[in-house]
């Protein structure tokens, strides 16, 4: 609701309506961004439409007074190859000390605007290069419109390696997404290893709240240390300026917006976002123009608590985990000498198991009950749009999971010592604290938390302060689990996750699995807190009542009739299904598959002028195809012969194969795989590991890709290297982003993408 006044206000005024702060003009931004998303429209990497928007930049950059302005190259990179560039406009300074102002200039996906990610981004960084080229100004400045960040931060990481100055760089500054219906945050890491010095972070933050006045800028500390513990841990293109030891930071407008789809439009977008964004980045080049506290990264984890921000060093965490383990061992030691007197006769064996097997029963319930919804309302994933409502859902199946295991409890009896328990929660939770340790020592924190409030709650006497600390304890891993940024991952798994219902059968499985792993050491810290304590703690007895099943259970139910009353799918987050037809190459017949995520059922197909309105929770349908398409997609020649001398006495054979495609249409992904028996050695100057280099694979093979749409002819040579006898199979596999076959399906709240695939299987062989 917030987000939908958001836009009608930006309706009703006009741009110009927001206050503006700075020299920065968000209506000259927006005529910008109309430009890039309105006209150009999506930007793949490596697409004619990326290409016209990188020379639109350049043409700016110049126009603006950039004494500088052109396309740096980029044509291989990320396992594919790919011709595309950086749009570089270079502002020169009274010195060399360079600070670079970036964004990303491709889109997701050939039929997204992207308008929010990245185009509005792009706006800015061209505004800025207006606003900033009208001074003197102390510091060389760069701006960048990098390319390939949606496939893996692909333009920026060309950028670092290759720019000439790039050890004169003392600052970079990225914008990736300026949308204003929400808060704007802050990303300040690389991977564990970098993130931006405290003077950027804390200037940032200055300057925005205190300089210019706005409110919402937000770190997201749990999402960020999970992110940031992988190796590629940057979610944009400030990342590799990290990695090369540059102080950098990203701006971005809050996630929960539908990027990745083809709602990330104008008219989705709140154009609010591009003053603000403007301003603050401005601001920050004039307060570091004339020079920088020092050009180093740093290393720590952060807290925001409002406009506050906690940086905690590596050696305080480090000082925090051995605090831990010592509470943790003074805790099992006085515990041990009050442990109860239990005779031999009424020691109670396999209680650990017995625990398993509650947390199994919880889990199972918790995982299972939006699927309970979703059974009745024929969908597979009905949380899409109403996630804290099943947060809830769960919630409530779990205390029936927890009612289930205290009348079990009664009749298979649990060990009544706190000994064994606490043992097994310390230990779990000390494993769990090395392992996470191993992978970033900011992510150890989270369950070392979790092991010293159930250490002070055995260690405390009062009932009150020891069910306090016991509660707290499992909320620092499910913040790291059910981080910030959890419901955009799951809204846009949904538009990938395709399989049949036995795939859906395991992975719930393997959640189950997971959580029962993780809530063990809790469900062990709960029994021996609840055998210490000496009284019913959370009064335990009397919720295993009768009457406090039917009041839970109620409560569910009457939830679960909300939900099902409430629609899955929406404008801002819809369902996604893929048309896919493929040809095998030469033949006159095809076939089209329509398969989604979720439920197909409402998605009208229209073809040849007839209509079909797909029923049921079916999630794919082959539509009957009559022929194909009329256009010739794709002819290929290819020749092969054998390098004269080449066949020696270990029986290798040199195969010199020239493979070319021509295509009607520029497609959208090319990929040839040669595989053999054999071990194989194949040389061609496409190969993705560098011009002429040679990989050799034990009898698989090799892959040559383009990704996104080159050139409509290839000419591909190849040096294949092989044990003569042995054949050499040649794969091709085209893809178009359209069908050649003439369906168009509609449905509301849905986005539809299209495919053609046209595929090919030779065996390589002279002549």
């Amino acid at each position: 609701m917030n987000r939908l006044l958001a836009v009608a206000l930006c309706c009703i005024l006009p741009c110009s309506a927001y206050t503006q702060k700075t020299e920065f003009s968000g209506d000259s931004a927006y005529v910008l961004l109309q430009r890039i998303a309105g006209e150009i429209g999506p930007r793949t990497v490596g697409s004619p439409a990326e290409q016209r928007a990188v020379a639109f930049a350049v043409g700016k950059f110049r126009e603006y007074g950039c004494q500088e302005a052109y396309t740096m190259p980029m044509t291989v990179a990320g396992g594919v190859n790919t011709t595309s560039g950086v749009a570089v406009g270079v502002l020169r300074g009274q010195t060399r000390r360079m600070i670079v102002i970036g964004g990303h200039i491709d889109s997701s996906d050939p039929r997204i605007d992207g308008a929010n990610d990245d185009g509005s981004g792009v706006a800015c960084v061209l505004e800025l290069a207006r606003v900033i080229a009208k001074r003197q100004n102390q510091s060389t400045v760069v701006f960048c419109c990098f390319p390939g960040e949606e496939r893996g931060l692909w333009g920026s990481s060309c950028f670092v390696e290759h720019f000439p100055e790039i050890d004169s760089v003392a600052l970079m500054m990225q914008i990736d997404m300026a949308d204003g219906s929400s808060d704007l945050l802050v990303l300040p890491d690389g991977d564990s290893e970098t993130s931006a010095p405290r003077w950027l972070v804390n200037a940032a933050y200055e300057t925005y709240y205190n300089d210019l006045g706005y409110r919402g800028l937000v770190y997201e500390t749990h999402a960020m240390t999970l992110t940031s513990a992988s190796r590629e841990g940057a979610l944009s293109d400030h990342g590799p300026f990290l990695s090369k030891g540059i102080p950098a930071i990203d701006f971005t407008s809050d996630i929960d917006y539908p990027i990745h789809t083809n709602f990330d439009d104008l008219a989705t977008f709140v154009p609010s976002g591009l003053q603000r964004s403007g301003d603050l980045v401005l601001r920050l080049f004039e307060r570091f123009d004339g020079g920088l506290p020092s050009r180093e990264t740093e290393r720590y984890w952060m807290l925001q608590v409002g406009a506050t921000l906690l940086f905690v060093d590596y050696a305080a965490i480090r000082a925090f985990l051995a605090l831990t383990l010592l509470v943790s061992i003074v805790a099992i030691v006085l515990l041990w000498k009050r442990r109860p007197v239990i005779d031999s006769a009424q020691r109670v064996r396999w209680s650990g198991l017995k625990m398993a097997l509650f947390a199994l029963i919880i889990q199972s319930l918790i995982w299972i009950s939006p699927d309970l919804v979703g059974v009745m309302k024929g969908y597979r994933f009905p949380w899409v749009n109403n996630y804290g409502a099943y947060v809830v859902l769960g919630l409530l199946f779990g205390l029936i999971g927890i009612w289930l295991s205290v009348r079990l409890a009664a009749r298979l009896r649990i060990s009544m010592s706190p000994i064994p328990f606490a043992i097994r929660s310390f230990v779990l939770l000390a494993l769990f604290t090395f392992l996470l340790g191993l992978m970033a020592l900011e992510l150890a924190l989270y369950p070392a938390i979790a092991l010293l409030c159930i250490s002070l709650s055995l260690l405390v006497r009062p009932p009150l302060l020891k069910g306090v600390f016991l509660l707290a304890a499992p909320l620092p891993m499910a913040r790291l689990v059910f981080n910030e940024n959890t419901v955009m991952f799951q809204r846009l798994a949904v538009s990938v996750v395709t399989g049949d219902l036995t795939s859906r059968l395991v992975s719930t499985l393997l959640f189950i699995l997971a959580f029962v792993i993780l809530s063990l050491p809790f469900m062990h810290g709960f029994a021996a807190v609840y055998r210490d304590a000496r009284t019913d703690l959370f009064w335990l007895k009397r919720f295993s009542s009768g009457k406090s099943l039917a009041a839970v259970a109620l409560a569910a139910l009457c939830l679960m009739a909300v939900l099902l009353s409430r629609p899955v799918y929406s404008r801002w987050w819809p369902a996604h299904v893929r048309a896919e037809q493929r040809f095998a190459y030469g033949s006159q017949s095809s076939t089209v598959h329509v398969s989604s995520g979720d439920r197909l059922g409402g998605v009208r197909l229209s073809w040849n002028g007839r209509d079909t309105l797909l029923e049921g929770s079916a999630v794919e349908f082959t539509p009957p195809v009559e022929g194909s398409g009329e256009v010739p997609w794709l002819v290929i020649t290819a020749s092969a012969e054998v390098v004269e001398d080449s066949v020696h006495t270990d029986s290798l054979e040199i195969l010199r194969r020239h493979l070319v495609l021509r295509s009607a249409y520029r497609p959208y992904r090319v990929r040839v795989t040669y595989r053999s028996a054999a071990p194989l050695v194949a040389t061609s100057h496409w190969e993705v590991q560098g011009a002429g280099s040679q990989a050799a694979f034990g009898g698989d093979g090799m892959v040559l890709a383009w990704d996104s749409f080159p050139d409509t002819v290839l000419s591909i040579p190849v040096m294949l290297t092989h044990k003569a006898g042995i054949p050499v199979r040649e794969y091709v596999e085209v893809t178009y982003d359209s069908l050649a076959f003439p369906l168009r399906m509609q449905r509301e709240a849905t986005y539809f993408t299209y495919r053609t695939v046209v595929s090919r299987v030779d065996t390589v062989t002279p002549g």
